[in-house]
């Protein structure tokens, strides 16, 4: 049975009495990684050859239940509520008696963490002209994605990035466009100095934080490169 909530942009999310994956015949494959939200996992589908998915987890018990259930509610209404080609969308949503769990597609080169060693600096502009462009989206929408960094953006099979992992997004309501700062944040190294010296009540602007940690990222992928190639060539 599928429930939505009465918002302006509805979350379809389904409760279960039974398996999510018996349920949408799903297999697992493989373990893809662990985060602090939950654990995702590769599943083909039983019923349509040849289609993969990445499911995420996210915990029910007790000790991490109303923090899993925030997450998990951010991420999918965040997903459903906006469409872009370089913004991970949502497959399915639903709550489980042990867990919740995200359906989205499967982007089978990884994320930028793992590939931006071996990345050209042609190929990095490509792939932040994504970002930025997913970015651009969300901020429009009104929505902080909040946790930018190299491990939240995935690349499918034809290059192209992806910008996921909305579990922290935060939503501007206040006509100021400023927000707490502890509710802005994320991953404390890309955190903008704003952030960085900002009393928990205080107000910041998190678009600017976001943009700030957007400009970690080219740095990471590009310029930390570069110089590094620079450094090389002067010793040499």
């Amino acid at each position: 049975m599928a429930e939505s909530t009465p918002e302006q942009n509805p979350t379809l999310v389904y409760d279960l009495e039974e398996d999510f994956f018996d349920r949408f015949n799903l297999k697992k494959v493989r373990h893809l990684g662990k985060g602090m939200a939950g654990e995702v996992f590769l599943t083909t589908s039983k019923a349509v050859s040849g289609r993969k998915l990445a499911v995420k987890i996210f915990s029910l018990d007790e000790d991490v239940r109303e923090r899993s259930l925030r997450q998990f509610t951010t991420e999918a209404g965040v997903m459903q509520a906006v469409s872009h080609p370089h913004i991970v969308p949502c497959v399915m949503a639903a709550r489980c008696p042990d867990y919740a769990a995200l359906a989205m597609p499967y982007y089978p080169r990884g994320d930028l963490g793992s590939l931006h060693d071996t990345q050209s600096p042609r190929q990095v502009n490509r792939y932040m002209s994504h970002v930025v462009r997913g970015l651009e989206h969300l901020h429009r929408q009104n929505i902080v994605h909040n946790d930018l960094k190299l491990e939240n953006v995935f690349i499918d099979a034809q290059n192209r990035a992806h910008l996921g992992d909305l579990g922290l997004a935060l939503e501007v309501k206040d006509a100021s466009r400023t927000a707490l700062a502890g509710l802005v944040g994320g991953t404390r190294e890309y955190w903008s100095p704003e952030k960085l010296e900002a009393r928990t009540r205080t107000r910041i602007d998190p678009f600017k934080a976001d943009i700030y940690a957007f400009g970690v990222m080219y740095w990471l992928l590009y310029l930390e490169k570069t110089l590094r190639n620079m450094t090389t060539i002067k010793i040499s």
